[in-house]
């Protein structure tokens, strides 16, 4: 983790489609960015499922690459806890390639959470 100014910590839980979860986390995430404002996000549990690539990218809505875009870069990447990929069987291999990514081990996700600013819980 590099050392830097305090960021937004949101954490991503829910399901991607079944809530406005998503779209109120992207939505608040590229406010702040544009004011200035760090934002981390970190996806956990049913939240992962954001990530996962699928034969259909456009079925939902635009894809999160997309979504993503000067949110995330590659100094400040997406945060996807690691037990959460394997627990439902699936690997680094299984999100979308053009996302930088960082996995995170529960040690990982805690370090993180202690050093935010804020949890935004999402």
């Amino acid at each position: 983790m590099s050392e830097g100014a305090p960021f937004y910590l949101l954490w991503m839980s829910h399901p991607p489609h079944s809530t406005v979860h998503l779209s109120e986390a992207l939505r608040l995430s590229a406010m702040a960015t544009a004011l200035g404002s760090p934002i981390r996000m970190l996806f956990v549990g049913e939240g992962v499922r954001a990530l996962v690539r699928g034969p259909e990218p456009y079925l939902y809505g635009p894809p999160m690459d997309r979504l993503l875009a000067g949110i995330v870069t590659p100094e400040a990447p997406v945060l996807v806890h690691g037990p959460s990929l394997t627990l439902r069987r699936w690997s680094r291999g299984s999100l979308l390639p053009e996302l930088p990514l960082e996995i995170v081990d529960d040690e990982g996700a805690a370090e993180w959470i202690y050093r935010a600013k804020k949890v935004v819980p999402f």
